[in-house]
């Protein structure tokens, strides 16, 4: 009777008891079956590349739903727990970054190392909003990670050291987070808001804004020009400058005089786009997806196919790359441990 009794008190804690998936790659752990084998590959190939290039240890997880596990937690406590668990990035830098999917769930998070600062909470929360969602609204979840796990490495790349991170990096944070509360304030507070980030990055951006928004006067006649809106400066644009804007890879200002009718367009490029220049029509409206055709090993070099097409012009062509070797540390094995590193809650959190 007693060990009915025993039997009977202990249940809840086994059936409730919360554990976390062990690891079966350092890449990808596709426990819910949602990525084919071509697309899982084309993702572990991008992140052994990160791992070889920047020592960053970047995972994604999928899973059916939170309660296989024994819990009821929200993604954020359960994903947090997980990279802890795994010990994901470099225990000094923790620079660890874990894409969690549970599809049942209808949910994902994007949970980062101790070592990223706030600001990059946001930066992830816009890669979830615009590249994870709106394909896994469609169903499409393997075009979805695919496209979200690219989007990631680009917008959290880092300058990292043993210690921590660059002086660099620091200040291109500050200047992304701030940048919007500064500018509001006028002259005299962004000029003070740039001393106090400090930094030739930042500067230079604050410059860059002054010799934008300082008031431009004619050529012919001297007089103030004034700057067109956004919207009706567009009829003043090529249609390449058009799709330049569309795409976000540059924003034009127009500015014109009333007295004489003289123009003056001045095209800004966006530090952060990932168009480059069509050497067609010469406008940065090029887009290129690079497709593995060979993953690189230890042993050998690999190869890629690059297919690049302009969205203005339409020129297309493609060029084959070579993919260099893998290093011994970080081989093209995806078993083993992750490095040790720990995260603090940081991140970023979607549903759809």
């Amino acid at each position: 009777m007693r060990g009915l009794l025993l039997f009977f008190f202990l249940l809840p804690n086994v059936l409730f008891s919360q554990g976390y998936p062990d690891h079966r790659s350092r890449y990808v752990n596709d426990f819910a079956n949602l990525i084919d084998q071509e697309t899982e590959a084309r993702i572990e190939s991008l992140l052994i590349e990160v791992k070889n290039q920047r020592g960053v240890e970047m995972t994604v997880v999928t899973i059916d739903s939170r309660n296989d596990y024994g819990t009821f937690d929200a993604i954020e406590p359960f994903a947090t727990g997980l990279f802890n668990s795994w010990g994901i990035g470099n225990p000094k830098r923790n620079d660890g970054i874990l894409i969690l999917i549970a599809q049942q769930d209808r949910d994902m998070r994007i949970e980062l190392g101790a070592g990223y600062p706030p600001a990059f909470d946001d930066t992830v929360q816009t890669v979830i909003e615009s590249y994870f969602l709106p394909w896994f609204r469609q169903g499409d979840y393997a075009s979805g990670i695919e496209a979200g796990v690219r989007e990631t490495i680009k917008r959290t790349r880092l300058e990292f050291t043993d210690d921590g991170y660059t002086t660099g990096s620091r200040i291109r944070l500050m200047a992304e987070s701030f940048v919007r509360s500064i500018f509001s304030g006028g002259f005299f507070s962004w000029v003070f808001g740039a001393l106090g980030l400090a930094g030739g990055g930042v500067v230079a951006y604050f410059v860059r804004q002054y010799q934008r928004n300082r008031p431009r006067r004619c050529d012919l006649c001297d007089r103030p020009m004034q700057r067109l809106s956004e919207e009706t400066d567009d009829n003043y644009l090529s249609h390449g400058q058009k799709v330049e804007e569309s795409l976000k890879s540059k924003d034009y200002d127009v500015w014109f005089c009333q007295h004489d009718d003289q123009l003056m367009i001045e095209g800004y490029r966006n530090w952060f786009s990932a168009f480059g220049a069509c050497p067609i029509c010469a406008f940065r409206t090029l887009h290129s997806k690079r497709t593995v055709l060979s993953s690189a090993t230890t042993s050998h070099s690999g190869s890629a196919r690059v297919n690049y097409n302009c969205r203005n012009c339409d020129h297309s062509y493609t060029e084959t790359v070579v993919l260099a070797k893998l290093s011994e540390s970080s081989s093209s094995s995806s078993g083993g441990s992750f490095g040790g590193g720990s995260s603090s809650g940081g991140g970023a959190s979607g549903s759809w």
